[in-house]
């Protein structure tokens, strides 16, 4: 797909910006939003980065399926360290951005284990490529190890979520 100048309003970018060429992509969005148009980071927190018992039962359940499968390297080490010495404002300050809004919020979520397996498929970390011919075995690992955890088939989690708003100045 090519994308022109002006071409969107609003371009929404969910848990990934820290993964991208993030000058590169502040860059190229700014080009495609429409004057006055806004660039949205959104992102949350994972179940597995909690403290709750089923929280690092999971963790340490995703590092040894991670150790497993060779897959560890997928999330490279120090990946925090870029955004601490360059943090996302200043990257989308340089492309020509504007501070609109920035809003937190949290929000109590009840996973049933299926739901969870399907989000974990969903990362960058353990994609159905990586489980690729062990998903059955993965998802009953993780069915035997949190099944001791759950409420009425649930496990519970207070889930943060964040987003930061910036636009491009609007033709005067």
């Amino acid at each position: 797909m090519h994308a022109g100048p002006d071409s969107f309003e609003l371009i929404v970018i969910g848990n990934a910006f820290h993964r991208l060429h993030r000058d590169l992509v502040a860059q190229r969005a700014y080009a495609w939003l429409k004057p006055g148009g806004s660039l949205a980071l959104c992102w949350s927190t994972s179940p597995w980065g909690g403290p709750q018992d089923w929280q690092r039962a999971l963790d340490s359940m995703l590092r040894t399926w991670q150790n497993a499968l060779g897959a560890s390297g997928r999330v490279p080490p120090g990946w925090e360290q870029p955004r601490q010495q360059d943090p996302d404002h200043e990257v989308l300050s340089r492309a020509g951005f504007e501070p609109a809004a920035r809003h937190e919020f949290t929000v109590e979520h009840h996973w049933r284990i299926g739901e969870l397996a399907g989000h974990i498929r969903s990362t960058s970390f353990l994609p159905p490529p990586v489980l690729a011919d062990h998903a059955a075995e993965f998802d009953a690992d993780l069915t035997a190890r949190l099944s001791r955890h759950t409420t009425d088939g649930h496990l519970t989690e207070t889930v943060s979520f964040a987003y930061e708003l910036v636009r491009i100045p609007a033709l005067a």
